[in-house]
């Protein structure tokens, strides 16, 4: 983000990156059998039949294939996907896979400070399938026509970019822009951000205008084949100043249950936390740990107290308050999304400058028992060469059960907790990657990153907020889109040790990748880090050069992408997807 002396300290992203992940396993995440134990059996679970019987799912859900060999089967019809070794529609394929794409996806802008109200939303449509895809909206529980709202970037030699509409279905590889909305410029809104110019906005109006605990309505995107998704607010590159976005899990992976998670406490700018039905009559219930106060048309309740609250089809709830809800349990009747962040916040305190932050939460039965926590690579520079200072990184750990005990390697970071409570929340810091993990899956546990502020080390990039995958829920293909609009883009991979070993982890424009590390002392998880670009330039690469776009990365294993794009005072960062099976048995009642 970039220092301004009009306001308190804020910041940009832009493009973004857009993401395929899926899995060649029948059920569409990589199953490593080093994890099974009696929580799996427990979860009604069972280990993945050797590779070697039958059939089984190409790693992009188009073919079936040999389970020993490898060799094609069959090929699904244009439409079809495969599942559990046999074709079925292109969505149910996608569906049932549990990774990160699907045909459904709910959107909404994070909540930031008044400077940038009204200022561009826009979603982006990565259409990773081999058709291509049409796109339907909805704004609440109405239909929202925006056939002449998608647009593909396309950058011009001097890294301009222009918009050409789409018209009629996004091919396939390509990634639509749609422009959601923008109002007028709101008074008071200093920093606010049009969409580009001559493109057409689906609405024209603000969506998040109380800027408090209230009642608003979100966006429902749909397609007729499997997409990845995610959103930005404001969309506009380097010249937004409060930029926050988040990879979109589609509807068929959300759950009932929830521990609330925002990012980071109160500092600039207050924590909240939205809460998105897609169905009428879903009955909202939350056993706060703090109270909860009054909002916009929106009662609140007292802390310890079991809360209700009714939302109907695209409906969303947001609580916003200086005194965190993170940690709190929620428990509703039909499923339901959950975004968790911050308005804008220095990271860390006192330290310039602030940013918006905002991630869609997994729900508690995707949470695991094991983590591998590697951030992004060093902004800091090495001297004549050498290895870059490590960075003093931040991290949020949030329990779900009494007495959950946690175990690291190499080391716990200082001031990392040896037990959590149920529902405690603790934010540490460490120079050096770790693993975490708890007893058992019946003792699940969420981690997330942050990215600190530019004025930390004098460094490019600025605060961010990123979900930690479980090593449970690694997959063994990604493709993603690097932003052309930051200077420096680079991935941290890790993988995992699987019965039959480590795998390579291949990236088109790479080869194999190299310089893997050891994470903790077992010799299971290895990491590494790669520059695809650096000061706006391609990187050379063994296969010639890495650069900005779209990107694939596969294994035969198991692992983990992060991409990661930083600027003056800019930074972006997403998991590049993630599994959403179930990885714990346990289930918070809120009665």
């Amino acid at each position: 983000m970039r220092l301004s002396s009009r306001h308190p300290f804020l910041a940009p992203i832009a493009l973004l990156a857009g993401f395929l992940a899926c899995n060649s396993t029948d059920r569409g995440f990589y199953r490593d059998p080093t994890l099974i134990g009696q929580d799996d059996a427990d979860a009604g679970a069972a280990p993945e039949p050797p590779s070697c019987e039958g059939q089984r799912c190409s790693a992009d859900l188009h073919k079936i294939i040999d389970g020993c060999t490898g060799q094609v089967i069959q090929e699904c019809a244009t439409g079809m996907g495969c599942y559990a070794g046999k074709c079925t529609t292109a969505c149910e394929s996608a569906s049932n896979a549990q990774g990160s794409v699907g045909c459904s996806f709910w959107a909404t802008p994070a909540d930031t400070i008044r400077v940038s109200e009204g200022s561009c939303f826009a979603a982006f449509i990565a259409n990773t399938w081999n058709t291509p895809v049409n796109v339907e909206a909805g704004f609440g529980d109405a239909p929202l026509d925006v056939s002449k709202s998608i647009y593909r970037a396309v950058v011009n030699d001097d890294r301009s970019v222009r918009y050409e509409p789409i018209e009629g279905p996004i091919p396939p590889g390509e990634i639509g822009i749609v422009f959601l909305a923008q109002s007028g410029q709101i008074p008071g809104a200093k920093d606010y951000i049009a969409c580009p110019h001559g493109v057409n906005v689906a609405y024209g109006g603000d969506v998040v205008t109380e800027h408090a605990t209230s009642l608003y309505k979100a966006f429902h995107l749909s397609t007729d084949a499997p997409v990845a998704a995610y959103s930005i607010f404001p969309y506009g590159g380097a010249r937004s100043y409060v930029p926050a976005a988040t990879l979109l899990l589609p509807s068929s992976s959300w759950g009932t249950n929830y521990v609330l998670v925002d990012a980071w406490p109160q500092n600039t700018g207050s924590p909240f936390v939205q809460i998105v039905a897609k169905e009428d009559d879903t009955v909202v219930r939350v056993r706060p740990n703090v109270d909860v106060l009054d909002g916009v048309r929106v009662s609140g309740g007292p802390r310890g107290s079991v809360t209700t609250w009714n939302l109907k089809r695209g409906q969303v709830l947001e609580f916003m308050q200086k005194a965190s809800l993170a940690g709190s349990p929620l428990e509703a009747t039909k499923p339901v999304a959950v975004f968790g962040g911050n308005q804008c916040a220095l990271i860390p305190d006192g330290r310039l400058a602030c940013d918006t932050l905002h991630q869609q939460i997994p729900p508690l039965q995707q949470w695991a028992s094991r983590y591998s926590a590697v951030p992004y690579k060093s902004r800091r520079t090495g001297i004549q060469g050498s290895e870059p200072a490590p960075e003093n990184v931040h991290y949020r750990l949030v329990g779900a059960r009494e007495d959950t005990m946690l175990s690291y390697e190499p080391a716990m970071p200082v001031g990392a907790p040896a037990k959590l409570t149920a529902g405690q929340v603790v934010d540490f810091s460490s120079t050096v990657p770790f693993t975490v993990k708890s007893q058992g899956g019946d003792h699940p546990i969420y981690l997330a990153v942050y990215m600190s502020g530019s004025t930390t080390y004098n460094t490019l990039g600025d605060p961010d907020f990123v979900n930690i995958i479980p090593d449970e829920q690694f997959l063994d293909r990604y493709v993603f889109f690097v932003d052309h609009t930051y200077a420096d883009s680079s991935i941290t991979v890790v993988r995992r040790k699987d019965q039959r070993g480590m795998h390579d982890v291949t990236l088109e424009c790479f080869g194999a990748l190299t310089d893997w590390r050891p994470l903790g002392k077992d010799g299971s998880v290895e990491y590494t880090w790669l520059d695809l670009t650096k000061r706006g330039k391609a990187v050379n690469t063994p296969k010639g050069t890495c650069s900005y776009g779209r990107h694939e990365a596969k294994s035969d294993g198991p692992f983990s992408v992060y991409v990661w794009g930083m600027d003056v005072d800019a930074s972006y960062g997403f998991p590049a997807g993630a599994g959403s099976r179930p990885t714990t048995p346990y289930k918070i009642e809120v009665r």
